[in-house]
């Protein structure tokens, strides 16, 4: 059987695809994000500062996977952790200028890249796949129960 025999297969092969052609276009134009560093990165540029806890949430990972990418960035300064409460002990996460930078400049690889796949769809058939996609999701998530 062949991955394209099957939805499952389909959505698999196009999610590595797709992957894999986001982070050899970071690397081919400089930008030193994985497509993982860059979700993060993006997620903290809509809503910031978020607990490691929400962020997990958010990014469907684990909290080990979390703290592994918090260190990472914070190593290179592209998130900082700031103080969630007064008594110190739950900290948030931040996106600093430098993040902010970076996800700008992998905004536009990205956005290439997506549209190298979209090709040949027009607005109809982008908005049809985004609403099944998003249906897709909805069902894994149990958000589509009503």
């Amino acid at each position: 059987m062949n991955p394209t025999d099957t939805i499952g297969g389909l959505v698999g092969l196009a999610s590595r695809m797709l992957t894999n052609e986001l982070e050899t276009q970071f690397t081919h134009n400089g930008c030193e994000l994985t497509r993982e560093q860059w979700i993060f990165l993006m997620t903290l540029l809509n809503e910031s500062p978020v607990t490691p806890r929400v962020l997990a949430n958010k990014l469907m990972k684990n909290r080990g996977s979390i703290t592994s990418l918090i260190k990472g960035l914070e190593k290179r300064h592209l998130i900082c952790k700031v103080i969630m409460n007064n008594d110190g002990r739950s900290y948030g996460v931040d996106i600093t200028a430098k993040g902010i930078q970076q996800v700008e400049e992998a905004k536009n690889i990205a956005f290439g890249v997506l549209g190298q796949a979209l090709a040949g769809f027009d607005d109809t058939e982008q908005q049809q796949m985004h609403n099944l996609l998003l249906k897709f999701v909805q069902n894994l998530t149990g958000e589509n129960n009503g």
